[in-house]
């Protein structure tokens, strides 16, 4: 200690300022001896303070060592005991309830130009029904141009069998004229599809001129004046003229179809006016085998291009081929009957992976059959297999369903770089399930009944051995090694090294106490 700061840092100790002088000095006189003593003395205070709050820390410290071996008690006798019963793993995935079997419904033949839609995304229709139709006016024109051919060729039949008569001469003279009738409404008809054709092709090519125009306006506007604005405005003006080129493709299409379609018209009504006349020339001879044989040609002939008609007629009309929900309609009135597409894309930091499927113009749904998709995990897909049992819970409702999985995927999908694998579950019969639900899937994975089990949390798996402790009746432990089978989600099937009635230590879990510790130890040293 120094003589100018004498304190002490020992309880108890006290200073006298009164050093036996009789007469004592002046504090002027002394100044630096009254300090050091003043500071002796509050010095003193301080220690005391200090070693007061020591003591207390040390009994509370004291007290929470003792609650917490007595924790500590109660921690290690928690055990479990080896039992007889089942046990059961699962793996959860989530996904949304949907349709198991989807038919799509598309027009048959050439297709056409769609003049009505009867049904919308969420009708239910009955097979048969008519969903949709497109323009019928060239399919009613060619069917009657053949019924007319299937009557010229009917009474060229009759008059070669049964001999020419007045009326037959002038039926005869009738079918000839229906059939040059049938000719000139064909080629009026072709007539104006080609005018059509050449009107479309001046129109849509004045379209795409213009946007032409426009786009090299924009462009020099952009050169001349290169802003935000100019180049948003060279942008617009070649996204319209790209729009431009694809709306004349696409009717111009059409227009060609047409034509296509008026000149097989004509071509057809020239044959049956060819064939008429034909028939008329045979008349006036004596029938012979040949010619009726011939003449009954003609009528069969006839007759298909009637049922070609028809069918081309019923093409335009789009009906459901089953029953079922609808969902969804591709297409609108005034557009092309086209089947649509859709097409989803994937990326990662690897690659990139794009697929396009075909979607009909209604697109049917069976809400009888529905299936669930969840993705489950790379480290759980492996016990994962077709035909297992699994339990399906509505999220809105809790209600639980029960299931079966149908389908495992063998191609993996990669979110963020996690693993996942899609699993199909099938519903075993379900009412008031709308399509879309989300909802938890719990597949069975195994399960066994009857047989020695023990929790989980009870073995100590390290590298290929597990072990358990377990506890004797006079209360010492010991360390076996256990066989295991099934490893379910809370217990475990023991297959040896254990036996019923057996208790088990679980193992120390870290808990945190409430107590006051020290730093780096929690003891009372230091002090002396």
């Amino acid at each position: 200690m120094s003589p100018d700061n004498p304190t002490h840092v020992l309880p108890g100790y006290e200073e006298d300022l009164d050093d036996g002088d009789p007469d004592p000095q002046p504090d002027d006189e002394y100044p630096l001896e009254r300090r050091s003593r003043w500071r002796g003395r509050s010095g003193v205070v301080v220690n005391g303070v200090i070693v007061l709050a020591v003591l207390l820390v040390a009994a509370v410290t004291a007290w929470t060592v003792r609650g917490s071996g007595d924790d500590g008690g109660t921690a290690e006798a928690q055990t479990t005991t080896v039992s007889i019963g089942d046990v059961t793993s699962t793996v959860s995935a989530n996904g949304n309830i949907a349709s198991g079997r989807t038919t799509n419904a598309d027009f048959e033949g050439s297709g056409g130009i769609v003049t009505q839609i009867y049904v919308k995304a969420g009708d239910k229709v009955r097979r048969g029904q008519v969903l949709a139709r497109v323009d019928q006016t060239a399919a009613r024109q060619s069917l009657r141009t053949a019924r007319a051919s299937l009557a010229s060729a009917r009474a060229s039949y009759a008059t070669t069998v049964q001999g020419q008569t007045a009326q037959e001469r002038a039926v005869d003279a009738q079918s000839i004229r229906q059939a040059e009738i049938a000719v000139a409404t064909a080629r009026s008809s072709l007539a104006g599809a080609r005018q059509s054709l050449t009107l479309t092709r001046q129109q849509q090519n004045a379209a795409v001129r213009r946007a032409e125009d426009d786009l090299e306006q924009a462009q020099d506007a952009h050169s001349a004046n290169p802003t935000a604005e100019t180049q948003q405005a060279v942008t617009s003006a070649r996204t319209a003229l790209t729009l431009a080129r694809e709306t004349r493709e696409s009717t111009l299409l059409q227009a060609r179809q047409n034509v296509t379609s008026m000149r097989r018209s004509l071509t057809s009504a020239q044959a049956s006016l060819a064939s008429t006349k034909a028939s008329v020339a045979v008349n006036r001879q004596p029938p012979r085998d040949g010619t009726v044989e011939a003449a009954q040609a003609q009528v069969d002939s006839a007759q298909v291009g009637v049922d070609q008609a028809l069918t081309t007629l019923e093409q335009t009309i789009l009906r459901a081929p089953a029953a079922g929900t609808v969902a969804a309609v591709n297409g609108s009135v005034g557009e092309p009957s086209s089947a649509t597409s859709s097409s989803s894309s994937t990326t990662s930091e690897d690659s990139t992976s794009t697929s396009t499927s075909s979607s009909g113009f209604v697109t049917l749904t069976d809400t009888k059959l529905l299936q669930v998709t969840a993705d489950v995990a790379e480290a759980d897909i492996a016990d994962v297999e077709v035909g297992q049992p699994a339990t399906i819970t509505l999220s809105a409702t809790d209600e639980e369903l029960s299931g079966t999985v149908t389908a495992v995927d063998t191609v993996e999908t990669i979110t963020n770089n996690v693993v996942e694998y899609g699993v199909t579950v099938t519903l075993d019969g379900a009412t008031g399930v709308k399509l879309g639900q989300s909802a938890q899937v719990v597949v069975t994975t195994g399960s066994t009944q009857g047989v020695l089990r023990v929790s989980s949390s009870a073995l100590t798996t390290i590298g290929g051995r597990t072990t358990a402790t377990v506890r004797a009746e006079d209360g010492t432990t010991s360390t076996v090694e256990v066989v295991t089978g099934l490893e379910g989600d809370g217990f475990t099937e023991v297959l040896d090294g254990l036996a019923e009635g057996d208790v088990v230590v679980l193992p120390e879990q870290a808990a945190s106490t409430g107590g006051f510790t020290f730093p780096g130890g929690g003891g009372l040293g230091g002090l002396g």
